[in-house]
């Protein structure tokens, strides 16, 4: 499609080349013809070099000079609709009805950390990167880049849940290597939540309180598979004193297709609380693996893999994360409370991977409206934590949404990105952006603003603060 502006009616314009050639003929002909001239005027018999010189000597440069200038003057702007920046779509309107959730704890299990605080301090000495990885080669035998996380191995684990599979008839089932690293990776998570949550939570609220455990999967794992996933980790929950019967695998969002986003999921919570007299108590948990032949040979076939000869290509990673939400401030001490009031999503009518130029506005539209749902001002925000990975366009577009309206904090130390530690890893990189900024609301007692970017269309925003700021 072409990016130049569209013309009135009637009008034509020729097109590059013979424009080019045309300046070249010119040229041409009037270095011959003043020549020619003067030795004619003066009767000068010209020599051999003088014959090389003015007729293609000073010709070339000419020509040379002019498709030089041509190149370095830049263009007349051309008409918005027309320019081959990434056409920011209208941002949804905001969900109606929707109360703060509480997120009471954070658990992670990433390449570069086993919590957040380990994680925060890995990015902040400038060690949570993905490297060289000696297990996964290219057609050509050598490393590739990835992110693998040496939690991911557990075959203690492994051998308990295949009992666990024959156990409630399901020995059949296969899992692939990929999908054992990323349920090992998530079965620490939710253990470490339902340690947390038997005790301040399990005797404080109702008995007939549910918690609603939500598995979030890549797209790539089978029905089957996603369903004994959901099965598997709330027994692992019921194993910290939660009855099973009071324990609800929500699995309508269990495999997370191309429609499903962790916004939604976030944002049907919020929606949904305060609905019932009971509380509301979730335990969300996202987790997946790329570590693998299967993906790599995958990636490599369909040119997404990430290489030396295609720098915007994805790297493979893995991790789990997984979040403890409620809508009762009541169940823990303020202290150890950050809020979050929903997520702010938007789409781009164009892919971000195929366009030349950044343009943060839609980014900064959802920001805006993030502010105006908490209440507070962007002088408050004191982080901006992302899922933004490795590739230029994402860096430069969250680097402008700084400059724009956060411009006091500083790029090293308050902007972190959490998917050049993770990978390319499905939803789990955002929700590691959520659980670091829960981490830095804490720690720092302001407002932290979280952003999706690193999706070719989705946008996300949210803002995360601690219990004292108002909503």
């Amino acid at each position: 499609m072409s990016t130049y502006p569209a013309l009135p009616a009637g009008e034509r314009v020729l097109p590059p080349w013979l424009k080019s050639l045309f300046l070249a003929t010119f040229i041409v002909v009037a270095c011959w013809g003043s020549a020619i001239v003067y030795w004619r005027t003066t009767k000068a018999n010209p020599t051999t070099g003088e014959l090389l010189l003015y007729l293609l000597g000073l010709p070339a440069c000419l020509v040379l000079v002019g498709f030089i200038g041509q190149k370095l003057i830049p263009r007349p702007a051309a008409a918005p609709a027309a320019t081959a920046v990434p056409t920011p779509a209208k941002a949804s309107a905001a969900p109606s009805q929707t109360r703060p959730l509480a997120i009471l704890a954070a658990s992670l299990r990433l390449p570069h950390g086993a919590s957040p605080e380990e994680l925060a301090s890995a990015i902040a000495d400038n060690k949570a990167r993905a490297d060289l990885d000696k297990e996964l080669v290219d057609e050509d035998g050598f490393p590739i880049m990835a992110a693998r996380c040496k939690y991911a191995l557990d075959e203690t684990l492994r051998d308990e849940m295949g009992e666990w599979l024959a156990l409630n008839g399901m020995t059949g089932l296969q899992f692939n290597d990929e999908q054992w690293r990323a349920l090992t990776l998530a079965s620490a998570v939710v253990a470490e939540l339902a340690a947390q949550a038997a005790g301040p939570i399990l005797y404080q609220v109702d008995t007939q309180a549910k918690l609603q455990l939500i598995p979030l999967l890549p797209a790539e794992w089978g029905a089957a598979q996603g369903r004994a996933a959901g099965m598997w980790l709330k027994q692992t929950v019921a194993r910290y004193g939660w009855p099973g019967d009071d324990v609800i695998v929500m699995t309508e969002h269990s495999v997370l297709a191309d429609d499903v986003s962790p916004s939604t999921v976030i944002n049907q919570l919020a929606q949904s609380a305060g609905a019932e007299s009971a509380p509301l108590i979730a335990m969300v948990v996202a987790f997946a693996s790329y570590i693998g032949d299967e993906s790599v040979e995958r990636w490599a076939a369909n040119g997404s893999l990430f290489t030396s000869s295609q720098p915007h290509g994805h790297i493979p990673g893995e991790g789990a994360v997984g979040l403890l939400m409620t809508d009762r401030l009541s169940l823990a001490e303020s202290s150890t409370i950050a809020v979050l009031d929903g997520v702010e999503e938007a789409y781009l009518d164009s892919s971000a991977d195929e366009t030349k130029r950044v343009d943060s506005s839609l980014l900064r539209e959802l920001s805006e409206r993030a502010f105006q749902r908490s209440g507070i001002d962007a002088s408050n925000v004191a982080m901006v934590v992302a899922d933004t990975g490795q590739r230029p366009s994402r860096v430069l577009e969250l680097l402008a949404l700084k400059a724009a309206g956060l411009s006091r904090l500083d790029e090293t130390d308050d902007v972190v990105r959490v998917g050049v530690a993770s990978g390319r890893c499905g939803a789990v990189p955002f929700f590691a952006a959520l659980a670091l900024g829960r981490y830095f609301v804490l720690e720092r007692g302001a407002p932290v603003l979280c952003v999706g970017n690193d999706d070719p269309y989705r946008r996300m925003v949210a803002l995360v603060r601690s219990s004292e700021f108002p909503s």
